[in-house]
């Protein structure tokens, strides 16, 4: 109890709009904890872990980096925990879609039976129908207390994060507002809902190619040549060296021809009579993790628009990306060391 009292007072520093945000995706998430205390919770341990990881970079770092770094932690720890719940309600939303089609179907043959929409509703909530059984519970407990019917289907679109839900509350609200049948009402919402699942199946199904291209250059191709990428500049770099040490026991440290230093690094070229700064293979090997990573955030969310229509459906595949790639990445370059290492005595 202290504790939650300490998080729901730390997320008073929090702006309101948030607070708000956070609220309605647990609540679509179908979380029973308070939306104060966890977004106290998750601004105290964001803060704790930049605290850490800013201490711990001013060991290898400079202090604007090091703070660069530690807000970098935080914003990162605060955006996982903000699409933690946004993933968390989508995928319950994608349940509830799922089985939405059966369970208008059996409200429509309910009703067909003669008994009334609310009872209707009631009789269709079933444990297979998952989460949608617990919406449709309250949904009538919310009918029979008194409130209306389509004020509280209203409710149940908001604590759903579907837009397919939403339509279909919304058509069946209108249809009791202007006294049709409810039944044929149903049936055809229910119908043109499975037609949307086929369509999103075939069109699946049709861009499965264009999934295994970009899964395949994000996570296998990209970090496979930034590895080859990377050896090349470390092994420049490493000849490089080496020759201008020669040319330094030899000439005494002359510069190369036309103005070029050997020993200057990658570039060592010569801008305006200035000699370049040299990029370091350190420096390489920090841009390919940079592109690799960028790479597969991207890559996540076009193949998530293109099989499921939504970029945040695309979230959950990001770490695995990442995570996948960089050993792919770091494997190949160890590889290509241990294979071609001996030629230049590394």
């Amino acid at each position: 109890m202290v504790l939650e009292r300490i998080y729901v007072r730390a997320s008073m520093l929090l702006p309101e709009n948030l607070i708000g945000s956070f609220e309605r995706l647990m609540v679509q998430g179908g979380f029973s904890v308070s939306a104060r205390g966890y977004a106290g919770y998750a601004l105290v341990f964001s803060i704790m872990v930049a605290i850490v990881g800013f201490e711990v970079s001013t060991f290898f770092f400079e202090q604007a980096y090091a703070i660069g770094i530690g807000a970098f932690t935080f914003v990162l720890l605060m955006a996982l925990f903000y699409l933690l719940i946004m993933i968390t309600a989508d995928n319950r939303a994608r349940r509830i879609e799922e089985v939405l089609p059966d369970a208008l179907q059996m409200m429509s043959a309910n009703i067909r039976a003669g008994m009334t929409i609310e009872n209707a509703i009631w009789m269709a909530a079933k444990p297979e129908f998952g989460p949608l059984e617990e919406e449709i519970r309250m949904v009538s407990g919310k009918a029979f207390g008194g409130k209306p019917i389509a004020d509280a289907l209203l409710d149940m679109s908001v604590r759903v994060r579907s837009t397919m839900l939403e339509r279909a509350v919304k058509l069946l609200n209108e249809g009791m507002q202007l006294g049709g049948e409810l039944a044929p009402l149903l049936d055809e919402v229910a119908r043109d809902l499975k037609m949307n699942h086929m369509l999103a199946k075939e069109i699946a199904s049709a861009t499965t190619m264009y999934m295994i291209f970009i899964v395949f250059t994000a996570v296998i191709a990209s970090p496979v040549m930034f590895a080859a990428s990377v050896y090349y500049a470390q092994m420049s770099y490493f000849i490089s060296n080496q020759q201008g040490m020669e040319t330094d026991m030899t000439t005494g440290g002359v510069a190369g021809t036309g103005g070029v230093s050997i020993g200057g690094g990658l570039t060592g070229m010569i801008a305006n009579g200035k000699k370049g700064e040299a990029i370091t293979p350190d420096e390489v090997f920090q841009f390919a993790i940079a592109c690799i990573m960028l790479t597969t955030f991207f890559g996540a969310l076009t193949l998530s628009e293109i099989r499921y229509g939504k970029l945040t459906r695309g979230l959950q595949y990001v770490p695995i990306f990442m995570i996948t790639a960089l050993i792919i990445f770091l494997v190949t370059n160890g590889a290509l060391k241990s294979t071609f290492g001996f030629l230049f005595g590394s």
